[in-house]
C-alpha cells in the first residue's frame, strides 16, 4: 500500500472515530468536500500545509496521526 493510501485511510478513520460526515469535516478543514473524497481514497498527493489543515480539524497532532499500525 503506498503512502497517499495509508494517509486517506488514517483521515478516514480519525473522521469517523469524530462522527463526521465528509461534508462537515471539510467545513471545519477548509477544503471542497470532493477534494477530500480523493485524499481519504488515496488519488491526491497532498502538501504539508493541506495535511497540518487536516490534522488541526481532527485535533490530533502529526506525531499521533502516523503513530498507528497503518504507518509501521
Amino acid at each position: 500500500m503506498d503512502l497517499k493510501t495509508k494517509v486517506g485511510k488514517r483521515i478516514t478513520q480519525l473522521r469517523k472515530k469524530k462522527s463526521l460526515s465528509q461534508e462537515k469535516f471539510s467545513y471545519e478543514a477548509d477544503m471542497e468536500r470532493t477534494y477530500l473524497t480523493h485524499i481519504e481514497n488515496g488519488r491526491k498527493n497532498i502538501s504539508l500545509s493541506t495535511l497540518d489543515k487536516i490534522l488541526k480539524a481532527l485535533e490530533i497532532s502529526s506525531k499521533d496521526f502516523f503513530d498507528s499500525k497503518e504507518f509501521k
